[in-house]
């Protein structure tokens, strides 16, 4: 199996994954950089990060309530959730976070505030699935760090594609 399908098996599975966790509704408390300083902001990026792909704990609720408009993506997020590919995803380990202005905001699609996370999704023993980390965003938009739905719908692509699915799932 070449490096590029495996790889894209693997984000499948890690999509799968997401949808499994996503669910339900529920809410979180706000952290910003200008409350409480990046460090803080950065501590509550990779926790959302973890509550995400940390599908060994945690309920829906808490899952949906760290992605920015989760709701939109339920279709696409249940349809990955039929596959068996779900149960291999074991969650994710931040490496870095790093606040982006508001024009590189713009250039990676996201909205201000945001940040570029580099982060490894895990296997089931909790080994990093890539060599290489894979680099997603995080957004602000209320004052609440959220994973962004351009790092979901990325995944959920993966999955589609590995589906022999065509077009763009649901919500992205």
């Amino acid at each position: 199996m070449s490096v590029r399908v495996a790889r894209v098996r693997w984000l499948a599975v890690a999509a799968v994954a997401v949808s499994f966790a996503t669910g339900g509704c529920g809410s979180g408390k706000s952290v910003t950089t200008t409350t409480l300083g990046a460090g803080a902001a950065k501590a509550e990026i990779a926790r959302a990060y973890g509550t995400l792909f940390d599908f060994t704990s945690g309920t829906v609720a808490d899952k949906l309530a760290v992605i920015e408009d989760g709701s939109s993506l339920r279709s696409a997020l249940t349809q990955a959730l039929s596959s068996s590919l779900a149960k291999n995803a074991t969650g994710a380990k931040v490496h870095s976070v790093v606040l982006l202005s508001a024009g590189a905001c713009r250039e990676g699609g996201v909205t201000h505030p945001c940040a570029k996370v580099s982060y490894d999704l895990l296997g089931p023993k909790g080994t990093p699935l890539f060599s290489t980390p894979s680099t997603g965003y995080a957004v602000a938009p209320r004052g609440r760090w959220l994973v962004a739905k351009s790092t979901i719908c990325s995944l959920l692509s993966l999955f589609y594609s590995a589906s022999g699915r065509s077009g763009s799932p649901p919500g992205c």
